[in-house]
C-alpha cells in the first residue's frame, strides 16, 4: 500500500506567512512614511522615490524576516521569546526595554549636549526634524533597523553559530559576542549620514560609533532575552528621547 502524505499543517503555515507579511507591511509604512513626509515638507515629489524605496525595502527585508522566523523559531526565538512565553512574562520584555532605554537615551542626550562644542557645526542638533519628523523616523528606525540587524543578521549569526558548536548556546558568553559585533557593525552603518552632512570630523565618527554601538547593545540583549518586539520597544524609547524630546523644549 502506498503511503498517504500528510495534510498539511496549516496552522504552522499561518504561523509563518501572517507574521512574515505584517512586519513587511509595518516595515514599509513605517519606512515609507518618514520619507513621503520628508520630501513633503521639502515640497518635491515622492512618486518616484516610492517606487525604488519598495525595491529597496523588499531586497532588505525580506531576507531578514524569513531568517528571523525560519531560523530564529528553531533556537525559541521570534517576536517573543519561547521561554518568555514558558515563564508567563511576555510584558516583562517591554517594561525591561522602557526601563533602561529612556534613561540611556536622556543620558545620551545629556552627553550630545555637554560635547557640543567639540562636535562639527554641520551635524544637525537631536530635534531636527521637528516632532512628527522625530515621531516618524523614531519608528521607521524601530521597525526596520530591528528587523534588519536583529531579527536577520544576529539570528543568522547566533544560528550558525549554534551548528558549528553543534549544541545550544546555554551561557550569555557567546550571544554577547554576537550582540557586540552586530552593535559595532549598527554603529558603523550610521557614518554614512554623518559623511552626508558633511560633518565627518574624528570626533564624530568615533562618537556616532560609539553611541549607537552602545544602544545597539541594549537593542541585542533585549533580542537575544526577550524577543523583537522587546528590541523594537527599546530602540523606539531612545529614539524618542534623541529625537522628539528636543523639538519638544
Amino acid at each position: 500500500m502506498s503511503q498517504q502524505k500528510a495534510p498539511p499543517n496549516h496552522s504552522l503555515q499561518g504561523q509563518f506567512w501572517l507574521p512574515l507579511l505584517a512586519l513587511f507591511a509595518l516595515t514599509v509604512v513605517t519606512q515609507m512614511s518618514n520619507v513621503i513626509y520628508q520630501k513633503v515638507m521639502n515640497q518635491q515629489s515622492f512618486a518616484d522615490t516610492l517606487v525604488l524605496g519598495m525595491i529597496f525595502l523588499s531586497v532588505l527585508t525580506l531576507p531578514a524576516l524569513l531568517i528571523g522566523l525560519k531560523l530564529g523559531r528553531s533556537m525559541g526565538m521570534g517576536l517573543i521569546n519561547q521561554r518568555v512565553l514558558q515563564e508567563g512574562g511576555a510584558a516583562a520584555g517591554l517594561r525591561f526595554a522602557v526601563a533602561v532605554a529612556i534613561p540611556l537615551g536622556l543620558s545620551l542626550l545629556a552627553l550630545r549636549w555637554l560635547l557640543v562644542d567639540y562636535l562639527p557645526p554641520e551635524l544637525p542638533a537631536y530635534g531636527f526634524r521637528g516632532p512628527v519628523g522625530g515621531l516618524l523616523v523614531s519608528v521607521g528606525a524601530a521597525v526596520g533597523e530591528e528587523i534588519w540587524f536583529r531579527f536577520g543578521l544576529m539570528t543568522l549569526l547566533l544560528f550558525i553559530t549554534v551548528k558549528v558548536r553543534k549544541s545550544a548556546l546555554a551561557t550569555h558568553t557567546i550571544p554577547m559576542m554576537i550582540i557586540l559585533l552586530v552593535g559595532l557593525g549598527f554603529g558603523l552603518a550610521h557614518l554614512p549620514s554623518v559623511v552626508a552632512y558633511g560633518a565627518h570630523s574624528g570626533f564624530a565618527v568615533w562618537a556616532t560609533i560609539a553611541g549607537n554601538t552602545a544602544v545597539a547593545v541594549l537593542y541585542g540583549w533585549c533580542y537575544w532575552r526577550y524577543g523583537l518586539l522587546s528590541a523594537i520597544t527599546a530602540h523606539f524609547s531612545v529614539d524618542v528621547v534623541l529625537h522628539v524630546l528636543p523639538a519638544l523644549v
